[in-house]
């Protein structure tokens, strides 16, 4: 029933059809538990949402998220993922605040640290009370956690969005204890999706209370590298790209449910990458990783890599290296040690004059081949590939003639899936320049063109090599109502789990500054480089995005409540209250904009002013007001001690529609003297005011500040005019009364005072609410003869 109140008093705040806008409980300070943990193994640690090479853990972690879109990190959530037992409370770890992130290296001890510092003193205790996401105790305690409040700084740095933790400091981000810990995850807030070690601090919807969950490992392994080098040979034709199968990867690149890592390569271009590993201890598994080759590529297996250790003084290694002619790896890694494996791979010339072959997709294509005179040439064309890497043939010839061969490709038309970009060409193993020539009715996006010349008593295999880039991008826009402010924006790819499919880029960051109410700001990518918020997205029925929203944290003045999202056709139903939507991008709308509508919603303030006399004469008692909310377990009371003119009983504020009730148990008055009072509720933007009656339900006006004020009037009650005494008749002999005598009367017309008047001492301005103006006015006479004897009275008992 409270959540049901609570729904239906935002839903009346936000004055919007549809779902209620989030509000907190109240409007105190912003609220973090940082919660830290130890465990054993890696595996018994939840990862993160993205399971990828990002990841700086030494050793890959266990269960996968078990959060879904849009929630924040929380407890329950927690405890399931990550039980403890058998992971510990780790009391006495720190935790610092910043900007900003800066890169992992050797001397940060390969984990991410903080820029622009702002607090490094946060440090966990033995345990904490547990609050809910608006700052209300559960009632349950969280042990190894503390709960601070925000620096000023640090909510500075919430409302622009730029506010990040990290578990542990810029100088030690292990506190100084790498010797006996080793990080394994950290989760903030709604940033439970890399798995590094500085995560952004944002604030959901209704919520003034977040939390954040660090992981380590004890005994920590110590750290080697395994750097993974592909090369081409001299004379292969064409750019590959190479799937290595293997534990040492964290990602699943292809969706087949077991690890892998791509690098790309060409006999002009090698790749590599370095992988910070764990030492292998008793009872580790090696680190393994296996090249694997499509037998259709033309690609011959590199057989046994060529693998070598270097010991952290720069002499041999310690670390086992164990490889085949297969080119399966398996690595005892040492600490301190760096393992190098070169994989060195070379192709077939081909079968053919003109091959062609495509990288990360699969697509039709024309071509053709211009021979010398007199060559007798067999051009198929167009070709269609039909599977990736590996290549069909377009020319041939039995025995080509020495000269001049041209090649060409008619540029394909980019649809709404992506585009192929200019091709590689090889003849022999040598790179051939590739230019573009004009556009024709023939080829209106132009053509690629190459050539090469064949010598003498020689053959000829060429390869032409396109690479598909992805067409499908997500743009954000950001309108704002109430305010401006700057908006986080995280697009996160959920790939369908099916082998084959292409892979998708890491989760992609984006910031959206809006200046103006009602005019929209375009997202920027959280980088700085130009483009859409998150761009090179597969499209298809393979792929999903979740497009989630990081609302700038409330503020005194109020908070941010996401109204609406509009992604056309390509977006699902909002989620609101998780401020998430869903996208799938399609041939037909592959570059959709989203538009992400909040609006700020101010608290509800409320002053509740009494005033009184001074004159201790006429209230020599403490006056009481008290003051009951909806919601309020207690009413706030207000004691206006004897001699004080006015109190203030502090204020109130609240986040949804809400009704009040004052009483007065006490004015204080003397007894005998007579008491008037007054209640006016007065909208301090316009001016407006309203009655207020003592002990009825008013309504407070949403979104606004308010002050009611009540005003007591005491005032001694008028003397009783003494009787007349009866005639006395003097004895006479006529029975006829004499008559009275007639005493005109001068009627007196009442005037009430203004209310700007100041007050009288020892009283304040009448209110018009009561009907002592009136009887003062009529006995005006009466009360200038009492005060003027009073006045003497007092006098006199001054000079004594």
């Amino acid at each position: 029933m409270r959540t049901l109140r609570f729904l239906l008093a935002a839903a009346l705040l936000a004055g919007l059809p549809g779902p209620a806008a989030a509000a907190p409980a109240d409007t105190g300070p912003l609220l973090v538990t940082y919660v830290a943990r130890v465990c054993d193994r890696y595996d018994q640690v939840m990862a993160n949402k993205a399971r990828n090479n990002i990841q700086e853990s030494l050793r890959d972690l266990g269960p996968d998220s078990n959060y879904p879109g849009g929630e924040a990190v929380n407890p329950a959530r927690e405890q399931a993922g990550t039980p403890a037992p058998p992971c510990r409370p780790l009391p006495g770890w720190t935790f610092g605040t910043g900007t900003g992130f800066t890169g992992k290296t050797p001397a940060t001890l390969q984990l991410t640290t903080l820029t622009g510092v702002l607090r490094e003193d946060i440090t966990t205790a033995a345990s904490t009370p547990e609050l809910d996401a608006r700052g209300n105790p559960t009632g349950r305690t969280l042990d190894g956690a503390v709960t601070v409040p925000l620096t000023a700084a640090e909510q500075d740095a919430a409302r622009r969005n730029s506010l990040v933790a990290a578990g542990g400091t810029k100088s030690a981000p292990l506190n100084g204890m790498q010797d006996r810990y080793g990080f394994a995850a950290l989760r903030c807030a709604q940033d439970a999706v890399n798995g590094d070690n500085v995560e952004y601090l944002t604030y959901p919807a209704g919520a003034r209370h977040v939390f954040c969950y660090y992981y380590a490992i004890t005994p920590p392994p110590g750290a080697g590298t395994i750097t993974v080098v592909k090369r081409v040979a001299p004379g292969s034709n064409g750019q590959g790209v190479f799937r290595f199968d293997g534990n040492l990867s964290y990602a699943d690149t292809n969706g087949d449910g077991v690890n892998d890592f791509l690098l790309t390569a060409s006999a002009a271009q090698q790749s590599s990458m370095d992988f910070v590993r764990g030492e292998t201890r008793t009872g580790d598994d090696p680190w393994t990783f296996q090249e694997d080759v499509d037998p259709g590529s033309g690609w011959l297996p590199a057989g046994q890599p060529d693998c070598t250790a270097v010991g952290a003084d720069g002499g041999p290694g310690t670390s086992v290296l164990l490889a085949d002619s297969t080119g399966l790896v398996s690595v005892r890694l040492t600490a301190g040690d760096h393992v190098t494996c070169v994989f060195t791979n070379s192709r077939a010339a081909g079968q053919a004059l003109l091959q062609k072959e495509s990288i990360g997709g699969t697509g039709t294509f024309d071509l053709d081949v211009t021979p010398p005179p007199g060559a007798d040439v067999l051009v198929t064309s167009p070709v269609t590939t039909t599977a990736e890497g590996v290549p069909v043939t377009v020319a041939s010839a039995e025995h080509p003639p020495p000269g001049h061969y041209g090649l060409s490709e008619t540029v394909p038309a980019p649809d709404g899936t992506g585009y192929w970009e200019t091709p590689t060409a090889f003849c022999d193993g040598t790179e051939l320049p590739v230019t573009l020539g004009p556009a024709t009715p023939e080829a209106p996006n132009g053509t690629w063109l190459a050539g090469y010349d064949l010598a003498p008593d020689t053959t000829a295999s060429c390869l032409l090599t396109n690479r598909f880039v992805p067409g499908g991008h997500i743009g954000i826009e950001k309108v704002t109502r109430g305010g401006t402010g700057t908006f986080r924006y995280v697009v996160q790819g959920r790939p369908v789990p099916r082998a084959g499919r292409s892979p998708i880029p890491p989760p992609q960051q984006s910031v959206a500054t809006t200046t103006a109410e009602d005019t929209p700001a375009t997202a920027v990518r959280a980088d700085g480089s130009p483009g859409p918020a998150a761009t090179l997205l597969p499209v298809g029925p393979l792929y999903r995005y979740s497009v989630q929203e990081l609302l700038p944290a409330p503020t005194a003045d109020g908070w941010w409540a996401l109204e609406s999202v509009d992604c056309g056709q390509a977006g699902s139903a909002p989620d609101l209250e998780r401020a998430l939507v869903e996208v799938l991008l399609t041939a037909e709308d592959p570059t959709p904009t989203c538009r992400f509508t909040n609006r700020f919603h101010r608290v509800t303030r409320l002053d509740v002013v009494k005033l009184t006399t001074d004159d201790t004469a006429l209230r020599p008692l403490a006056a009481r007001l008290e003051l009951r909310c909806t919601g309020d377990e207690s009413p706030a009371a207000l004691l206006v001690d004897p001699g004080r003119p006015r109190a203030d009983l502090g204020r109130r504020t609240f986040t949804t529609p809400t009704s009040c009730v004052l009483t007065e148990p006490a004015t204080g008055a003397a007894t005998g003297i007579d008491t008037a009072t007054s209640a006016v509720l007065r909208d301090d933007t316009d001016g407006t005011e309203q009655p207020v009656a003592l002990g009825r339900e008013f309504t407070v006006p949403a979104e606004r500040s308010s002050t009611v004020t009540v005003t007591n009037r005491l005032t001694r009650p008028s003397p009783s005019p003494s009787p007349s005494p009866s005639p006395s008749h003097s004895p006479s002999t006529d029975p006829s009364p004499s008559p009275s005598p007639t005493v005109p009367t001068t009627p007196t017309t009442p005037t009430a005072p203004s209310p700007a008047a100041p007050p009288p001492a020892g009283g304040l301005p009448e209110t018009g609410s009561s009907p002592f103006p009136l009887l003062g006015a009529v006995s005006a006479g009466v009360l200038l003869s009492a005060g003027g004897t009073l006045l003497a009275a007092a006098r006199r008992r001054r000079r004594h």
